[in-house]
C-alpha cells in the first residue's frame, strides 16, 4: 500500500524582471494588487494579500554527471536567515523523488524508517502541477518554452525528506546524501565503489518568500498562495527567478471533485491572465540552480 497524497502545489514560473530591484513585502504586495487580486476575488473576493516575509540560503547539489537528477532526485540544502541573509536557523537537507509515475513515487522511501517513524526526517508526498509545457531545442537555436494551444497542466509526484543538520554535518559526497538517505542508494544508477563521488554545488540561491494569502475554495478548502524569488550568489535588484504557487491539502489523501475543479480552473485562470509575464524560457526553477555539469 502507497503513501496518501497530502496536497497538490500549482506552479507557475514568472519572468523575474515584474521585479525590478530586490523585492520586500511592500513590492510583493503591490504586484498582488496589480495582477493577483483580479484574478482570485472571482473565486473569493475577501482574499487578502501576502502578510509574511522571510529569506532564506538554498543550493542545490549533484555529482558532477548529474547522476541524482538524472534519476529524478534532488538534493537541497536550505537555512533559515535574517533579512540580511546572515544564516540565523539550523541547515536542513531535503531529498526529494520527483516523477511522473504516482504508484513509484508513492511507495518508495529515502530516508531511514525509524527517522521518519520519530518524526526526524520529515517526509511529505506530494502533487506539483505545472503548465503543459515542454522546452523545445530548434537546431542552431535558443531553447523555447512551447505551450499548447488549449491551456492545461503537467502533473508530476514528489516524495521529499528533509533532516536537519548539526552545524559540522558534511554533506559533500554522494555517500553522504545515502547515509541520511539510504532509500536512495535503490535509485542511483552508480555502483556501491562509486559512492565516494563529490557533490558539486549550484550557485547560491538567495530566496525571499512571501505568504499568508489564503483563497477560500469549496466547503472548508482553501489554497494558500507563495511567492517565491530567487537571486543567485548575492541578493541582487533583478532577481534570477520568480514562481507564484498555491497548495490545496488533501482530507486524508482525498480531495472532492468540486475542490480539484475549481483549483484547476484558478490555475488555468492564472497561466490566461498572466500570459504577458510568464517564463517563457524555463520550465522549472530547478532546473536553473542544479550545478553544472562539471563544475567542481
Amino acid at each position: 500500500m502507497g503513501r496518501k497524497l497530502d496536497a497538490r502545489e500549482y506552479k507557475l514560473l514568472l519572468n523575474p524582471q515584474i521585479f525590478s530591484q530586490a523585492p520586500n513585502l511592500q513590492a510583493a504586495n503591490a504586484f498582488w494588487d496589480r495582477r493577483i487580486r483580479q484574478i482570485v476575488r472571482i473565486a473569493d473576493p475577501k482574499a487578502g494579500p501576502f502578510k509574511i516575509e522571510g529569506w532564506r540560503l538554498i543550493r542545490f547539489w549533484d555529482t558532477p554527471n548529474r547522476d541524482l537528477s538524472d534519476n529524478d532526485l534532488i538534493v537541497r540544502t536550505r537555512q533559515d536567515t535574517k533579512n540580511d541573509f546572515a544564516a540565523s536557523g539550523v541547515r536542513q537537507a531535503t531529498l526529494k523523488l520527483r516523477m511522473p509515475d504516482q504508484f513509484i513515487v508513492a511507495t518508495s522511501w529515502l530516508a531511514k524508517r525509524e527517522d521518519e517513524d520519530a518524526e526526524i526526517a520529515e517526509t511529505k508526498f506530494e502533487e506539483d502541477i505545472g503548465p503543459l509545457e515542454v522546452l523545445a531545442r530548434p537546431p542552431g537555436e535558443q531553447p523555447k518554452v512551447v505551450t499548447p494551444l488549449k491551456l492545461s497542466t503537467r502533473n508530476r509526484f514528489s516524495l521529499s525528506s528533509e533532516i536537519d543538520l548539526a552545524p559540522n554535518d558534511p554533506l559533500d559526497r554522494l555517500d553522504h546524501v545515502l547515509a541520511l538517505f539510504p532509500g536512495a542508494a535503490g535509485l542511483v544508477s552508480v555502483s556501491a565503489d562509486q559512492s565516494d563521488l563529490d557533490l558539486a554545488g549550484g550557485p547560491l540561491i538567495h530566496e525571499y518568500v512571501f505568504k499568508g494569502s489564503e483563497v477560500a475554495l469549496v466547503g472548508e478548502a482553501k489554497a494558500k498562495f507563495t511567492l517565491s524569488v530567487w537571486s543567485f550568489d548575492e541578493p541582487s535588484k533583478l532577481p534570477d527567478v520568480a514562481e507564484m504557487s498555491f497548495v490545496v491539502k488533501t482530507d486524508e489523501g482525498r480531495m472532492s471533485g468540486p475542490v480539484a475543479r475549481q483549483a484547476y480552473n484558478l490555475f488555468n485562470s492564472f497561466q490566461d491572465n498572466l500570459s504577458d509575464i510568464i517564463d517563457q524560457d524555463h520550465t522549472s526553477k530547478t532546473s536553473l540552480a542544479l550545478p553544472d555539469r562539471g563544475r567542481r
